[in-house]
């Protein structure tokens, strides 16, 4: 029984954290939402992907995994969501900073987003000016050996 109470403890852990999935629906952001489009274009599968955010100064964290406790493809498309009211309703264009950290090998993903400095590779942020409604396409590439780089594309 307490197994079982566990189990279903790290897979509530697990789905608050998971910041996006694929999906087949429309990727267009609502009016609230700056909604991003991360493509991985790696070279190797990566265990987490961690987002540490600031919006106009409010900053926030999450992370992406998957429900099955399996890497993340190293061809995988990600969204995830800035939505207005997270960063207490700004009006008119938002300054954005993101700042990706990979895990290289699969952890249970904790609220904390605190994860072994041996696994975790920091990338340089990207610095951007958007309006909320807009979508903004991202490309990560690289591999563990050669270092990770977070690219901004015109869509």
């Amino acid at each position: 029984m307490k197994r079982a109470v566990e189990s279903i403890i790290v897979l509530l852990l697990t789905l608050g954290l998971i910041g996006c999935t694929k999906f087949n629906g429309s990727s267009k952001a609502a009016d609230d939402e700056i909604k991003l489009l991360i493509h991985l274009d790696l070279k190797e599968d990566i265990g987490l992907l961690i987002l540490d955010i600031n919006v106009n100064g409010v900053e926030t964290t999450g992370g992406i995994s998957t429900v099955d406790r399996t890497m993340l493809k190293q061809d995988e498309l990600l969204y995830w969501s800035l939505y207005k009211r997270e960063y207490e309703n700004p009006e008119g264009m938002a300054n954005v900073s993101i700042r990706f950290r990979i895990i290289t090998e699969y952890c249970d993903p904790n609220y904390e987003n605190e994860y072994p400095e041996e696994l975790t590779v920091l990338l340089e942020p990207l610095l951007l000016s958007m309006d909320f409604g807009t979508d903004c396409h991202i490309t990560i590439t690289g591999d563990h050996r050669n270092g990770y780089m977070a690219i901004l594309d015109q869509p």
